[in-house]
Order: structure tokens, then C-alpha cells, then sequence
């Protein structure tokens, strides 16, 4: 039997007993020691129930942690798709996402029993609107910028969503509510992770504090890289403006 280093506010009232508002009264007034995930939810010790003595005698005090063959996982081609888009889908507090290439392409999700299409950015649009937080890091991310600002221009203005431009991000790192997390080859592209990719891709999902914590302390330490631009800098939309332009040219040329 193994055990668990935090709970989250669920486990704690079935653990107590508590409402969830006796919960977070007691994390306020510093009683209950807990740390807050960014943009995400309460991690409270579990050994810290124990030793207040606030677990109910009627309800197992343990919880038990998925063996790590659980909690690892490999995600192949199509899987992509089925597996890691699914639960983008299902994120309920904070999605970030570093990637060397972001692409405005179509997805499918399921909205009250019926499928729907929508471009990336519509998707996007779908979880701000239900309170989630976005976060993109990109190495390659105006022609996505460009693409909604003339589509879908709400989202570049909702504050829940966050743009970064960051020169040699190269790296593909997913991670879902701070609980889960997907690394590995797999861009932000219809090849990649779309419904009907083509890509040979290959990655590893990985859930729980322990597995996740160092992608999540990677990503924020190039989140926060002074050189990086935001996508409502001046010198951002330039960069944009000047990436439309070279991709015009282009066009003229063929």
C-alpha cells in the first residue's frame, strides 16, 4: 500500500466529512496547510488530515496511489488524437501547451452527446469561455496568430488566453489541470495530433504531483524567459505582420 503526498479538495471532504467551504476556511485561516497549484486547485498534504486528527472513523483514511505503470503510459500515432486531444478536451482549470509548431487546423469534440467541428482557435475560444486558462509557448506561432486575429479575434482578447513567442522551442510539453502531462514529438498540427494525423508519432503520458513536476517547472522557466514576446506586444504583432508578408511573397512567387 502506498500513499499519497497530496489530496486535492474532493478527497479531503470525503476524507473529513467537511463541506468544502469548511475546507477552504480552514486553508485560509492557515489551519489546514496547502499549496495552490497555478490557476489549478488545492494540494493538501495528506499526512496533514491524519495528524489533525480530522479523518473520519467511518471512511478508509487511505488512499491508494496508482502503481506508476498506471500512471505512465505510451501514446503512439492515432493515439495522439484519441488519447491526448481527449483529455485537452476535458481540461476543467489550466491547459499549457509548448510546441515548435501551432497550426490553426479543424478538431472534433463532443458537446451534449453531439460531435462538432471546430478550427483550433474556436476551440480554444470553447474553454476560456468555461473558465479555463490557456497557455502557449511557440517557436512558430504567427501564422496561428494571424489566422485568428481575422477569425477569431476574441480569443487574442480574452485574458484566460496567453500567446508567447519563444526563438528555438523546440520542445512538446502538454500539460493538462497540473496533473498530467505528455511528452514527446507531437506538435500542435493536423499531422500530428489531428483526427486523421499522418504523423508517425511517440510520446509518454504521465499523471500525478511526483511525474509532473518537472515538465511543469521546465515550462515555466521558459514561460517566464525575459526574451520571450507576448502575442499583445507591438514587437509580437510586427514579427506577425512581417511572417504574413514572406508567406505572400511566397504565394506571388509560385
Amino acid at each position: 500500500m502506498t500513499y499519497p503526498k497530496y489530496i486535492g479538495t474532493k478527497d479531503a471532504v470525503r476524507l473529513t466529512g467537511l463541506q468544502k467551504d469548511e475546507i477552504y476556511r480552514l486553508i485560509k485561516e492557515q489551519k489546514l496547510p496547502a499549496r495552490k497549484a497555478p490557476k489549478s486547485g488545492w494540494r493538501i498534504p495528506y499526512q496533514a488530515i491524519i495528524d489533525m486528527g480530522l479523518n473520519r472513523e467511518d471512511v478508509p483514511h487511505v488512499i491508494e496511489t496508482p502503481k506508476v505503470e498506471e500512471r505512465i503510459s505510451f501514446v503512439a500515432d492515432e493515439e495522439h488524437y484519441s488519447v491526448v486531444f481527449k483529455k485537452m478536451t476535458e481540461v476543467k482549470h489550466i491547459l499549457r501547451i509548448a510546441t515548435a509548431n501551432l497550426k490553426n487546423f479543424s478538431v472534433y469534440i463532443e458537446s451534449k452527446g453531439k460531435k462538432q467541428q471546430l478550427r483550433l482557435c474556436e476551440f480554444f475560444i470553447s474553454l476560456v469561455e468555461r473558465g479555463v486558462h490557456v497557455q502557449v509557448i511557440c517557436m512558430k506561432p504567427f501564422a496561428f496568430y494571424n489566422y485568428t486575429m481575422e477569425n477569431c479575434p476574441q480569443l487574442l482578447d480574452n485574458p484566460l488566453f496567453e500567446l508567447r513567442y519563444k526563438d528555438h522551442c523546440h520542445m512538446k510539453i502538454f500539460i493538462l489541470d497540473d496533473e498530467c502531462v505528455y511528452l514527446g514529438s507531437a506538435n500542435i498540427t493536423k499531422a500530428a495530433i489531428g483526427k486523421h494525423a499522418n504523423n508517425n508519432e511517440a510520446g509518454m503520458l504521465l499523471c500525478g504531483d511526483d511525474l509532473i513536476e518537472a515538465p511543469l517547472n521546465h515550462f515555466d522557466k521558459v514561460w517566464n524567459d525575459p526574451s520571450i514576446l507576448k502575442h499583445t506586444w507591438k514587437r509580437f504583432v510586427t514579427k506577425a505582420k512581417e511572417a504574413k508578408k514572406n508567406y505572400d511573397r511566397k504565394i506571388d512567387e509560385e
